[in-house]
């Protein structure tokens, strides 16, 4: 039996908000905790069907005002008078009759959807996830792409919808900045599946954001919260979005991050996208050159193959250490000095000039100033460089990278151009 913290049973048809409190730890709560709470217990209510004697259809837990009835729907609070309730059907027969209509639909990411649909219409909330959950994960590899289908294009505008399942009223109306900040903060270990595809698809939505995104894929200290920064990005029509969530595979310091921005480039990469990702190989630290031929590795694209084995002899070129300042320095310097007389002081004794000559040094010559590149470093790059040749090719070029000129010759051209034996 449920009781206070006195020991005494609660109150018959408690407060929802005084529950909240009640039960909730006794320091304060940030205004997003509590939304979270009373969406948590909102969420756990049970769900009514109401078919009014007009036609509309409210669904929600009534409550009895009098004359009238209060129905606690999803957008707010109704009242209706008692009298025009035609029929009311309690939430294990609105379960029953979604499970009888699910046997009849069959198993398909269409039938999915729709009944996803039917929950969420009648207040099921934990059936809609469950049907969007199956749907997704059989439309993932469709998903994955860049042209989605209509039954995906059906889903996403669906998931669109959820704004009201996922984020609290005061959040709807608040400024951009305010939400996608809010909508990232969502990202956790738990959220999954449709649930996350919902958040993405409302970040994808959301007008004016790309600036916002951009700075919380660079900047924001959480994984998960940057991953799908990139991937709103990714999908949102603004030029220059391709490029930006590539270079996350180079400049992120994260490997599940730069894992994820490949992913996410793989489906629309063409050869202008791979041309603008090689000039990282004239970087001068051999990381951003190491981690550009593992990008372009990943994207896969064939016109990627002659740009690797043209950087793989000037793997050191005007490399910089990788160690930066610290690394060691050295310089000689080689000058020739000779004097010249620059000019004269005229200095007067016993009625006579004499012409007291001022002498300067000229310096000429050069000056060397070295810092070691190790050679440890330039294998390193030429690995990653052999490495990304042997996922587009799967041949290996071999260790000498002066050498791979002759390699690429000899491969097939469908292998340098991308057309496969079934194309042929």
């Amino acid at each position: 039996m449920l009781r206070t913290a006195a020991g005494r049973p609660p109150a018959a048809n408690p407060n929802p908000e005084t529950m909240v409190h009640r039960f909730l730890p006794s320091r304060p709560l940030s205004c997003c905790a509590l939304a979270l709470a009373v969406g948590c217990l909102a969420a756990n209510a049970s769900a009514q069907e109401h078919r009014l004697k007009d036609g509309r259809v409210l669904v929600g837990e009534k409550t009895a005002r009098g004359d009238l009835v209060e129905v606690a729907t999803r957008d707010g609070a109704v009242l209706v008078p008692a009298d025009s309730i035609l029929e009311t059907i309690e939430v294990a027969d609105l379960r029953k009759r979604l499970r009888d209509t699910a046997k009849a639909s069959g198993d398909s990411a269409f039938a999915h959807l729709q009944l996803g649909k039917l929950a969420r219409d009648t207040g099921l909330e934990r059936d809609m996830w469950r049907h969007l959950d199956a749907a997704l994960e059989q439309l993932e590899d469709e998903a994955a792409g860049s042209a989605p289908g209509p039954v995906l294009r059906r889903l996403r505008d669906l998931l669109a919808q959820l704004e009201p399942e996922l984020l609290p009223r005061e959040l709807r109306q608040a400024p951009t900045k305010k939400r996608v900040e809010q909508i990232l903060r969502m990202f956790r270990a738990n959220v999954r599946g449709s649930r996350e595809a919902a958040l993405i698809e409302l970040l994808v939505r959301e007008p004016q954001a790309d600036q916002v995104l951009r700075v919380h894929a660079r900047r924001n200290s959480n994984v998960r919260q940057r991953q799908a920064a990139l991937a709103a990005l990714q999908r949102r029509p603004l030029a220059g979005n391709d490029r930006f969530v590539l270079l996350s595979a180079v400049v992120d310091r994260s490997e599940d991050v730069r894992e994820r921005a490949i992913e996410l480039a793989r489906p629309t990469a063409d050869e202008e996208l791979v041309q603008f990702m090689a000039s990282g190989f004239g970087h001068p630290e051999g990381r951003v050159r190491a981690m550009t031929a593992q990008a372009l590795g990943g994207l896969g694209h064939p016109s990627a193959i002659p740009l690797l084995v043209k950087a793989g002899p000037l793997a050191g070129t005007a490399l910089r250490a990788a160690s930066g300042d610290n690394s060691p320095r050295g310089h000689i310097a080689f000058l020739n000095q000779q004097a010249y007389i620059r000019d004269f002081d005229v200095e007067v004794a016993q009625a006579s000039f004499i012409a007291d000559p001022r002498v300067d040094v000229l310096q000429s010559g050069s000056v060397l100033d070295v810092r070691v590149a190790g050679v440890f470093e330039i294998r390193t790059i030429t690995r990653y460089y052999r490495a990304s040749l042997k996922q587009l090719t799967n041949s290996d070029p071999g260790a000498d990278p002066r050498r791979w000129s002759e390699w690429l010759e000899s491969l097939p051209k469908s292998v340098t151009t991308g057309a496969s034996d079934e194309k042929k």
